[in-house]
C-alpha cells in the first residue's frame, strides 16, 4: 500500500499527494493521501478492524481511478471528476490499523516469541488471526471513540482479538491520530468503511435539526451502493469514529458495510469487483455533498482588488450556478468579493460571479528577469499543470516577465507563455556597482538585500 501511494504521487504530483500521521505501537506510518484541489474536504477512512482489509483496497483503488478520470478530464458515472477535485480535497487515511491488518493477513510470523504468544492468548489460543479485529495490543479500535463510551454494550474487559473497548477513550495512538487529523483538515462528511454486511449506519444521536439532512444523504448511498439503512437507535452504543464526528461536528457522518456477510473472517477476494462496482461513486458523490455543505458555509469577503483572467471562464448572477453564464474573454477583472472560491467581478461584460479553476485567475507579480532550463519541458496556457500545454520547449534561456506562485510568464519563441518555475533557474539582471555611503567602496546589486541577485 506504501509503495502504491509513493507511485500515485509520484505519477500526479499536483493532485495526489500524502503524510504520515505518526507511527502506530509497533512502528507502522499511519498514512493520509491527499487527492484534489479544492478548499472543502471530504474525509474516508478503511481498516479501523484488522480483518476489514478488503476496505483498504477499495479506498486505494478509488484514490487511483478518480486521479486518472482527473489527469484525463473524464466522468465517472456522471459526475465531472475534473470539476469536483478542483473544489474538494478528499482525504483518505485507508488503513487505520496497520499493525492488526499485518497480523491478520500474516498471523505471528516473524514476531518474537513473546509477542507471539501473547496475541495468540488474545486469539482464544488460535494461530488463524484471520479473524482478528483489534490492533496488535488487543484493542478495538472502533471502540475507542470518546462517543458514549461508557456505554458500550458487548465491550470486553481485557485485551482479545474483538470488542475490547481500552482502559480509557483515546487511548490507542491510532485513534489519537484520527481525532487530531479530523480537527486539522475540518471535514464536512465523513465515511468510515468497514466490513461486512451491505449495511449503512448514518445515525448517532443526531439532532432533529440535522437529521433530515443526514438521512437524505444516507438514502442516496442506499441507492448508489443497493445497500440497506440502518434505523436510529434509541440508546446506541457509540465508541465509533462515526459517532464521535457526528456528535462532535454535527456533520454527516457514515459507516458503510461493504459486502455480504463474511462472519468472523475477512472478505473473500473474489468478491471485490462487486464491491467496487458497488461503491465506484461513494467518493464523488460525497465530494460534492461536502463541496455543497462547505459553500453555503462561507462568508462573502470583500477585496477591492484587480486580477487577471488568464483564458475564458463564465460570468453567472449567482453562486452556484453550473451553466448558462456570459463567456468572459480574458482581461483585467476588478475582485468586488470572495466566497468561498467564487469571485464576485467587475468585467466588461457586466457585474456577476466566476467560479475559476485553478490558474485561471491570478494576480501577477511584474518582473525582469531570465530563466533557463537543461532538459526539455512543457509551455503552458495558464499557470497550472492541468491547463492546456501548448508546446515543449527545448534547453534554452528566455527573458520572463511575470510570475504567480512558481510559475513564470516566459517570452518564448512561440509568444508569452507559462512554464513552471520549479524546472528552470531564473537568473536577474546584475545592478551597476554604486559606491557605499557608509565605507565609500564600490558594491554590486548583490549585496544590496533589497536589490539582491541571484537564483530561485
Amino acid at each position: 500500500m506504501q509503495r502504491d501511494i509513493e507511485r500515485l504521487v509520484a505519477e500526479y504530483p499536483d493532485l495526489v499527494s500524502s503524510e504520515s500521521l505518526g507511527k502506530t505501537p509497533y512502528g507502522r506510518q499511519l498514512w493520509a493521501v491527499k487527492l484534489g484541489r479544492g478548499d472543502s474536504a471530504l474525509f474516508l477512512n478503511g481498516s479501523h478492524h484488522a480483518r476489514e482489509w478488503m476496505t483498504s483496497s477499495l479506498l486505494m483503488k478509488m484514490t487511483d481511478t478518480y486521479a486518472q478520470a482527473y489527469d484525463n478530464n473524464e466522468t465517472i458515472g456522471g459526475y465531472n471528476v475534473r470539476r469536483l477535485l478542483n473544489e474538494v480535497s478528499i482525504w483518505i487515511v485507508p488503513m487505520v490499523n496497520p499493525d492488526g491488518v499485518a497480523l491478520s493477513q500474516q498471523g505471528t510470523t516473524g514476531l518474537p516469541a513473546e509477542l507471539a504468544q501473547m496475541l495468540r492468548k488474545y486469539n482464544g489460543n488460535s494461530s488463524n488471526f484471520t479473524r482478528w479485529k483489534a490492533n496488535m495490543q488487543g484493542i478495538d479500535l472502533n471502540r475507542q471513540y470518546p462517543a458514549n463510551w461508557n456505554s458500550i454494550k458487548n465491550a470486553g474487559s481485557y485485551p482479545w482479538y474483538q470488542n475490547y473497548k481500552g482502559k480509557m477513550p483515546g487511548e490507542a495512538p491510532e485513534v489519537q491520530m484520527m481525532m487530531d487529523f479530523t480537527q486539522r483538515i475540518d471535514p464536512e462528511v465523513t465515511i468510515s468503511y468497514h466490513s461486512s454486511g451491505e449495511i449503512i449506519f448514518w445515525h448517532f444521536n443526531t439532532p432533529g435539526s440535522n437529521v433530515n439532512r443526514d438521512k437524505a444523504m444516507a438514502r442516496s448511498l442506499a441507492n448508489l451502493t443497493g445497500y440497506s439503512l440502518v434505523a436510529p437507535e434509541k440508546n446506541p452504543s457509540g465508541g465509533g469514529y462515526k459517532d464521535w464526528f457526528i456528535q462532535e461536528y454535527g456533520r454527516p457522518g457514515f459507516t458503510i458495510e461493504i459486502a455480504s456477510y463474511a462472519g468472523e473472517s475477512n472478505v473473500p477476494l473474489q468478491q471485490f469487483s462487486g464491491i467496487w462496482s458497488e461503491n465506484k461513486v461513494v467518493g464523488l458523490y460525497s465530494a460534492g455533498q461536502s463541496y455543497s455543505l462547505w459553500l453555503n458555509k462561507q462568508k462573502a469577503e470583500y477585496q477591492q482588488q484587480s486580477m487577471s483572467l488568464l483564458v475564458g471562464t463564465e460570468l453567472y448572477t449567482k453562486i452556484g450556478a453550473s451553466g448558462g453564464g456570459i463567456p468572459l474573454q480574458p482581461q483585467q477583472l476588478q475582485v468586488i468579493a470572495r466566497k468561498g472560491d467564487w469571485y464576485q467581478v467587475q468585467a466588461t461584460e457586466g457585474l456577476g460571479w466566476i467560479h475559476p479553476s485553478p490558474g485561471k485567475l491570478a494576480i501577477i507579480e511584474e518582473i525582469t528577469a531570465n530563466a533557463g532550463w537543461s532538459e526539455r519541458i512543457p509551455a503552458y496556457q495558464y499557470p497550472d499543470a492541468y491547463s492546456p500545454k501548448v508546446t515543449f520547449l527545448d534547453p534554452q534561456t528566455v527573458p520572463v516577465s511575470g510570475r504567480w506562485g512558481t510559475w513564470l510568464l516566459a517570452l518564448t519563441p512561440g509568444g508569452n507563455l507559462w512554464i513552471d518555475g520549479r524546472k528552470a533557474t531564473i537568473t536577474w539582471p546584475e545592478e551597476e556597482i554604486v559606491q557605499d555611503p557608509a565605507t565609500g567602496a564600490g558594491i554590486t546589486g548583490e549585496e544590496q538585500p533589497e536589490t539582491a541577485a541571484g537564483t530561485l
